[in-house]
Parts: structure tokens; C-alpha cells; sequence
């Protein structure tokens, strides 16, 4: 009978313990549950906040998207200093500037090439979506081309393409738009 009590005893203790256990785990889970939430609302209002900001940049017409990476026409990204990568557009005038880490200076003397023009033909629409479209005309000495320009929705983490009006190689770069109050480029020798 002691033998009996002890292990029916032994069986109590050790469904106990599987249970706080299982309750641990389960709060644990819900716990982790709660700062992913958490986490998410933060980004989401964070993201709002910045989509904001860059969409009264394209409404000011006084923008920058500084590229954390370059696409060129052969399809490789190349990921980039976003401080030497950007496009621009500020008081009607636009600029492009490519620039890379070669040991060759190249014409703006940061291993690429910086051309501005003047924008003409500013078109912004806002899909259903969210994401806010943008296409304009540049046109100067050394450059004309069309721009298209996407802004993502809740973010403002953007994609712009420039099409040159003369050749097919097309450039495409991915990174952020911000106000060009804010931006934090260097810009090289323009042509």
C-alpha cells in the first residue's frame, strides 16, 4: 500500500511540474507574442511618420532619394555609399549622381559621374495601394532623360529610374527619400 501511495504521489508531482512548465512555455509565447506587436506598431507608426515626411518632399518639389544600391542596364545590384549615390530634385533643378569606390577619380572626382538639368512635366499620383508615383523630365548639357520615381506605402524607402532619352541604359536605384533639407550627400563636380 506504500508502495502504491508513492507512486501515485510520484505521479502527482511529476504531472505538476509538466504542467508549470507548460504554462511557462505558453507565457513565454504570448509574452514574445505581445513585443512582436509591439514592435510591428512601433515600425508601423515610425514608417507612417517617415512615408509622411517624404510625401511633402515630392509635394515640395524638394527631394532627395539617397540609393543604398545601383542597378545598371546588365542587371547586377551594386550596393552603394548612399551619401555619394542619389538622386535629387530642389528649386527646379534635378541631379543625378553615380559614384563608386574604383581608384579611378572619374569626371566628378568620386569614380562616377554627376549630372544636373532642369526638371520640367512633374507628374505625382497616388495609387489605391498607397505607393505614390512620380515622373518628370530633366533636361541639360550633359543629360536628358525621363526620371520615374515609386514611393513605397508606410516607408519611405523608394525606387527611381532613370531613362535617358538617348541611349537604352537605364539605371535604377533602390534606397530612401527624404526632404532635401535633411539629406546628407555629397555631391561631386556636376556637368
Amino acid at each position: 500500500m506504500l508502495v502504491l501511495f508513492s507512486f501515485i504521489l510520484g505521479s502527482i508531482t511529476q504531472m505538476q511540474a509538466q504542467t508549470n512548465k507548460a504554462a511557462e512555455k505558453e507565457e513565454k509565447k504570448e509574452e514574445r507574442k505581445e513585443k512582436k506587436a509591439a514592435r510591428l506598431a512601433k515600425d508601423s507608426i515610425m514608417g507612417e511618420a517617415a512615408f509622411n515626411n517624404a510625401m511633402q518632399a515630392i509635394t515640395n518639389q524638394s527631394f532627395v532619394l539617397e540609393a543604398n544600391s545601383v542597378q545598371p542596364l546588365n542587371g547586377r545590384v551594386y550596393f552603394v555609399n548612399s551619401n555619394t549615390n542619389f538622386v535629387s530634385l530642389n528649386d527646379g533643378q534635378a541631379m543625378v549622381q553615380i559614384a563608386s569606390n574604383s581608384p579611378y577619380p572619374g569626371p566628378n572626382g568620386l569614380g562616377g559621374i554627376t549630372v544636373q538639368g532642369s526638371a520640367s512635366n512633374l507628374q505625382v499620383k497616388q495609387e489605391k495601394n498607397g505607393n505614390v508615383y512620380v515622373s518628370m523630365n530633366v533636361q541639360g548639357v550633359f543629360l536628358s532623360a525621363t526620371v520615374n520615381l515609386v514611393l513605397y506605402s508606410g516607408s519611405n524607402n523608394a525606387m527611381v529610374t532613370v531613362d535617358p532619352n538617348f541611349s537604352g541604359n537605364d539605371l535604377t536605384m533602390n534606397g530612401t527619400l527624404v526632404p532635401y533639407s535633411e539629406s546628407n550627400v555629397f555631391q561631386g563636380m556636376t556637368y
